[in-house]
């Protein structure tokens, strides 16, 4: 008990604190996806990172690293052994990943990843808007990535989830082999329009909403403070003057998400997240979509 209430006193003072770390160093990602191509959700952290970096001391540069599409959970535990030859990646949390790693305790999204909606084709359109109640919900086949936490924290709830790589999943609900494909309230419009011409029988859900406490997060090894610190810092600043605000604000995956998304309209199944440190639960509501 005394070590998590330290913890989680490090963790908020942190972020009110920081750092001053002045060095200018290279920030390398790893990414399950083979990099950043403006199409997903990764764009958006890109940008956030970018503008963290600029708020820090320091003069720092961003890249890529050709992680040759392995899964999350390979490149997070290259990371935590000291034997990759990228520094960062940003993903989804869960208490293993925090244990492991070192967590940057502010969530990227405001939480927003954890509103997951639902892709769906021509097919299975119908049936995923006929979902009422939780029991409708559940008779739905569900896509989600492997080794994603999402996926074990659907399954928890009772939830049929199958997994299966990233891009497959896209293919496996064109073909009607899953009804849909649960992603985050600002992954979902971008990542259909990207395949409308490979795959134009996708749409999104206005429907079903699922609902769990989740973000995205920076993990480091953590031996490696100095980037950490670095990073702290700049969020830290983005907040203290405003452009992490205007930034969330004005991103347009973000601004899509309020437009279109219709989250205020959409049947709300709320559900847990065990997999959620109490490190990451504690963290201040300013920092969380809606609390």
């Amino acid at each position: 008990m005394r070590e998590f209430l330290h913890r989680i006193l490090m963790m908020i003072t942190a972020l009110w604190l920081g750092a001053t770390p002045t060095s200018a160093l290279d920030f390398l990602i790893g990414s399950e996806r083979g990099g950043i191509d403006g199409e997903n959700f990764g764009a958006y952290s890109l940008g956030l990172l970018k503008l963290a970096l600029e708020k820090a001391d320091g003069d720092h540069t961003i890249a890529f690293v050709d992680t040759a599409y392995a899964n999350q959970e390979r490149l997070l535990n290259l990371l935590a052994s000291g034997n990759a030859d990228f520094h960062l990646m940003i993903s989804g949390i869960d208490q293993h990943r925090h244990d492991m790693l070192a967590t940057v305790p502010v969530p990227l999204q405001r939480g927003l990843l954890g509103h997951r909606i639902l892709i769906v084709s021509e097919d299975s359109k119908a049936k995923v808007a006929n979902v009422t109640s939780m029991e409708d919900l559940k008779r739905l086949s569900i896509g989600s990535g492997t080794s994603w936490p999402d996926t074990k924290i659907m399954a928890a709830a009772g939830l049929n989830v199958q997994d299966a790589p990233y891009e497959s999943l896209f293919k496996m609900v064109a073909l009607g082999r899953l009804d849909g494909f649960a992603r985050g309230a600002a992954e979902a419009f971008p990542e259909v329009a990207a395949r409308e011409d490979t795959m134009p029988n996708l749409s999104v859900d206005p429907n079903v909403m699922i609902v769990y406490p989740f973000d995205d997060f920076i993990f480091l090894n953590k031996d490696d403070i100095e980037r950490y610190d670095i990073i702290l810092q700049g969020l830290k600043r983005a907040y203290e003057d405003g452009s992490f605000m205007a930034y969330f604000n004005s991103h347009p995956q973000i601004r899509e998400v309020f437009e279109q998304a219709g989250l205020d309209e959409r049947i709300r199944f709320e559900i847990d997240n065990p997999l959620l440190p109490p490190e990451i639960a504690a963290i201040p509501d300013q920092y969380w979509h809606g609390r």
